[in-house]
């Protein structure tokens, strides 16, 4: 597109660079924020067009020189449609371009030809390719000697280093820019008055090599960025890499990023900005994804959020195979925008889907998506298959990425068994080993902890020892090395310490690495010194100190020990000190807005005087964030009573004109107050329903949930909150009409409000193709055939849509016709599969599957500790039901070892919960210990499930009741059957009828 306009105006150029002694094609100053989008996408309108018109000539082009050109734009990549300036190249048609030109034999092109075709074979990757290509450079350039360049620098730029002056200046003169290049570096070391000249000069003839597409351009910008000349003459640079921006080639891109940190003092970021934007302009899909990448990284180039975002969506309309990263990044984390899991986990799928087609860029993105911060079990599954498939491939260089991810999985418990693992664990070592041993110290450290922890293999101390020990010799050069190789020694000490009883030159190694600001160390030693240990006298203060300074540093795993010293003392002095390192900052020099964080802190710590100065100022109180906070303070200090405290903040809602989620946090805050009548919150929630009206999602999700508090509520009816979630669902947000039908009841909504719901969500589904939660809800309703005709051919179709979409609930009730063989052929080792891999991924119904099935298994302490397993992370994971599973498995012994102080603790959490099954384990658990009606802790969970309304219990305490005095407790008893009938028990009217004649008879039982 800027090439074009460069190439009209072409002999306006020569005139002006023959007139001046400097020319420069000058940058378009810098556009403010969000406008470039709207430019580009007309310039891509455009281009496009004319784009359109040369590829249709192309399709009947049978000459070589248009054959060669319709190679290059193939392999530059065509525009992406009418609005989109993104190019998006088609390597293998490329590729088969210059092959047809290659069997043609043309002599003329031969060597362009040959060059094109190893360049994109490179950049497909692969053995074979890689082979190919340097076959094909060797035949372009059999005479070549065999040194190699210096990195960064190509074999001719190496030639041109060792020229004399004649020699340069007859390059130059047959068009060389490298040495026109070294010209000028040779003209600036004998400051001589023609290097002003010769630098008019060359900046010509980069505006003529521009014309061609001539990569030389890019790698004189390159050059010329990292020079001395580049800082005394700014304008020289900025028209270089406007030269080179023009064509839009991503190598452009990695000058900026080489160079970033000189280019942002010379340029500044305006230039740097406007210059990433001609490279979009030109097509880059690197340079857009800069752009994109500024969003999620710290905006270092300081574009805009707006333009970041369009940098995103025109990348992902592009179909780029790096945006795969980007939006996994962006809407798995929630940043800038609202968590979107389906579409995160789309793009996971699309990276691994595209991998095998992606070429190197497909090393670049597993390297960025394996960290992001996700769960073991997502990396292991989307980042791993990339490395695996590039291993397997014959680069050996990744085993030590794939080897971390299969440590950290294993770690986590992502592999049921050592089988699960994608390579066996001694397959694994063994790579390692082999990478190691052949001289990659990358994979050294991994090693020698594999061998330390003793985790895929048998811990070795004495073969980690050794590995370290090599590293420290090989990386003698590295101080930051020979830190973290002490750090492992000394983790290797620590963890044989209680045999080795090896105290004092341990504690003298962390405490030396302490003081060389090792923070694992300091965080170490500070434990050591607030606790105490073996021969280590203890030093609280000291301890704290340190650990102070590791978590000011930035190491986080110090806070929690700090955390914890400060508060079992109960000194306020480490209190304000822990809360000034959190704050980091002197409040004197701090916004107001930042005051206000600081005063929450002092907030939370009960310091209510300190937080009250902060806030009680003339500046504060303009803040509403202030005043807010300042309400809480004062009635947390007894200054105010709730009823006043209420007014004040409903004040500060009512009258607040600020952002959305400032306002809704103070609504959330304030409507989870107790006392407060529905005629005072309608004001309130009106606040509320106007950031629902304008679509803001946790508005929604907030409205539906206190609508449940105040059902009355006219500013939140549930016909409204429905309406919201489906304006919110019609545009592809999926996720606040979801929560609604999950979290509905619909005996309080009612049964209008309930259809009107289904029918909403029935309309909503083809808006969101990948919601599995909306799919299983409404299977479940014609299913239940209550709201809807049953329709079990309808309620399958939903369900196995849902389970193709992940849909838990859906997955496991596929698992479940498989084990039981319904609609389909039993296959129990297919469901156990499906069922483990759910509880890996935090399903609770399929840990406690898998338990159920191995504790009907054989009867063996392998099955029983298996099932004790299951139920422990469903247990850990919040399941009642596994909590209840635990307290019976100590209390039997079953799968460990019989603990009946661990099973009853278990068995009361749970019925705490509200479980009755554990509640009943409990009664029986005291009554068998005391069989009499005088036995306060089994009576106790028996008035529990009379308040559960178990109807067989209820029976069990009307007969408790009888024997112990029936004429007493004549009343309660037959209370207590008639509820018991109530429920549905039978036997309460014979027992009553029974009870009814023995006292007419006269009889006692």
């Amino acid at each position: 597109m800027i090439l074009a306009t460069r190439k009209s105006h072409l002999s306006v150029t020569l005139l002006n660079a023959l007139a001046c002694s400097v020319v420069f094609l000058g940058v378009a100053p810098a556009t403010t924020a969000s406008e470039m989008p709207r430019q580009l996408a007309a310039e891509a309108k455009k281009a496009y067009r004319a784009e359109q018109k040369i590829l249709a000539d192309y399709s009947t082009a049978t000459e070589a020189t248009a054959l060669l050109a319709y190679a290059r734009l193939l392999a530059r990549g065509r525009i992406a449609n009418d609005h989109n300036p993104v190019r998006v190249a088609d390597i293998d048609a490329a590729i088969a371009v210059y092959r047809s030109l290659l069997a043609a034999g043309d002599a003329k092109i031969n060597a362009k030809v040959t060059a094109g075709l190893a360049e994109l074979l490179l950049r497909k990757g692969g053995a074979a390719n890689e082979g190919e290509a340097q076959a094909l450079r060797a035949a372009l350039h059999p005479a070549e000697p065999a040194t190699q360049a210096p990195p960064g620098a190509d074999a001719q730029t190496q030639d041109l280093a060792t020229d004399g002056e004649a020699a340069l200046r007859d390059k130059m003169s047959k068009g060389s820019l490298d040495a026109a290049f070294e010209l000028l570096l040779l003209l600036n070391r004998q400051n001589s008055p023609e290097a002003d000249t010769l630098r008019s000069q060359l900046v010509l003839m980069a505006n003529l090599s521009a014309l061609d597409s001539d990569s030389a351009v890019i790698r004189l910008a390159g050059r010329y960025a990292s020079s001395f000349d580049a800082q005394q003459h700014p304008d020289v640079l900025k028209s270089l890499l406007a030269l080179a921006a023009g064509y839009g080639n991503d190598s452009a891109v990695a000058i900026i990023e080489k160079n970033r940190g000189v280019l942002f003092s010379i340029l500044g970021k305006d230039e740097l900005r406007h210059l990433m934007w001609e490279l979009v302009d030109g097509g880059s899909s690197r340079a857009a994804e800069l752009i994109a990448l500024d969003l999620v990284d710290e905006n270092v180039y300081g574009f805009d959020e707006a333009d970041s975002k369009w940098a995103v969506s025109m990348l992902e309309e592009a179909r780029s195979y790096r945006a795969n990263y980007l939006i996994a990044k962006l809407y798995y984390q929630g940043i800038y925008v609202e968590k979107d899991l389906a579409r995160a986990t789309a793009a996971m799928d699309r990276m691994v889907d595209g991998a095998a087609e992606a070429g190197q860029e497909r090393l670049v993105v597993a390297d960025r998506f394996a960290r992001i911060n996700l769960s073991d079990s997502l990396i292991a599954k989307y980042a791993l298959p990339i490395y695996l498939d590039i291993w397997k491939g014959g680069e050996s260089s990744v085993i030590g990425r794939l080897a971390r991810i299969v440590v950290s999985a294993e770690k986590a418990g992502y592999y049921a068994t050592s089988a699960a693992m994608p390579i066996p664990p001694e397959q694994l070592v063994a790579e390692l080993s082999s990478a190691y041993d052949a001289g990659d110290l990358s994979v050294g450290l991994i090693l020698g902890d594999t061998f330390r922890e003793g985790r895929l293999v048998k811990a070795e101390s004495a073969r980690a020892h050794s590995i370290y020990e090599g590293l420290k010799q090989q990386y003698a050069d590295s101080p930051e090395m020979q830190l973290k190789l002490r750090e492992a020694l000394a983790k290797l000490v620590r963890q044989d310490l209680e045999v080795t009883l090896n105290y004092s030159p341990y504690y003298a190694e962390v405490r030396e690495l302490a003081g060389q600001h090792n923070l694992w160390a300091m965080k170490e030693y500070g434990v050591l010194l607030a606790k105490g240990a073996p021969q280590f006298e203890a030093d609280p203060e000291a301890g704290f100190t340190l650990l102070l300074n590791a978590l000011s540093q930035g190491y986080f795993t110090a806070g929690p020990d700090a955390a914890e010293l400060a508060l079992s003392t109960g000194s306020a002095d480490k209190l304000k000190r822990l809360a000034d390192v959190y704050a980091n900052f002197d409040p004197r020099i701090l916004t107001p807005e930042s005051n206000v964080q600081l005063a929450k802190i002092d907030f939370a710590l009960k310091q209510f005087d300190q937080a009250e100065v902060l806030l009680d100022t003339p500046e504060m109180l303009e803040l509403p964030t202030g005043r807010f906070l300042l309400v809480q303070v004062r009635r947390a200090a007894g200054k105010l009573d709730a009823a006043e405290a209420h007014r004040q903040m409903k004040d500060v809602v009512v009258s607040f004109k600020g952002d959305d989620a400032t306002l809704l946090g103070f609504v959330q805050q304030l409507t989870q107050e107790d006392g407060l009548s529905e005629d005072f919150a309608e004001p309130i929630l009106v606040r509320l329903a106007q950031l629902a009206d304008r679509r803001d999602v946790n508005a929604i999700i907030a409205a539906f949930k206190l609508r449940q508090k105040w059902p009355s509520s006219q500013a939140l009816n549930f016909r409204k909150v429905v309406g919201w979630c489906n304006i919110l669902a019609e545009r592809g947000q999926g996720g606040p009409l979801t929560r609604v039908a999950v979290n509905v009841n619909p005996k309080v909504v009612g049964d209008e409000s309930f259809r009107y719901l289904i029918d909403t969500v029935e309309g909503a589904l083809p808006h969101l193709p990948t919601n599995g939660n909306l799919r299983m809800f409404l299977a479940r309703q014609y299913l239940n055939g209550q709201y809807r005709p049953k329709d079990f051919t309808k309620a399958d179709q939903l369900t196995k849509q849902a389970a193709e979409l992940g849909n838990e609930e859906a997955l496991n009730s596929i698992a479940t016709n498989y084990y039981f063989g319904q609609d389909v052929e039993m296959d129990r080792d297919r469901a156990e599969a499906l069922y483990r891999d759910l509880a890996f991924m935090g399903s609770n119904r399929s840990a406690l599957a898998l338990a159920r099935n191995y504790s009907k298994g054989p009867s063996s302490r392998v099955y029983e500790s298996r099932a004790f397993a299951y139920y422990i992370k469903a247990a850990l994971n919040g399941s009642v039901t596994a909590m209840t599973e635990m307290g019976r498995s100590y209390l039997a012994g079953a799968g460990a070892v019989q603990n009946e102080q661990k099973g009853v603790a278990w068995l009361e959490k749970a019925a705490e919960l509200g479980n009755t099954d554990a509640m009943i384990q409990l009664y029986y658990y005291h009554f068998i210990k005391n069989p009499t009606n005088q036995n306060p802790e089994a009576e106790r969970w028996l008035n529990a499930l009379v308040a559960a309304e178990v109807p067989d219990m209820i029976l069990r305490k009307a007969v408790l009741l009888y024997g112990r005095d029936k004429d007493a407790n004549k009343d309660e008893i037959f209370a207590l059957l008639d509820h018991a009938e109530e429920l549905g028990s039978q036997f309460a009217r014979r027992l009553k009828n029974s009870y009814v004649k023995e006292a007419r008879a006269g009889v006692s039982k």
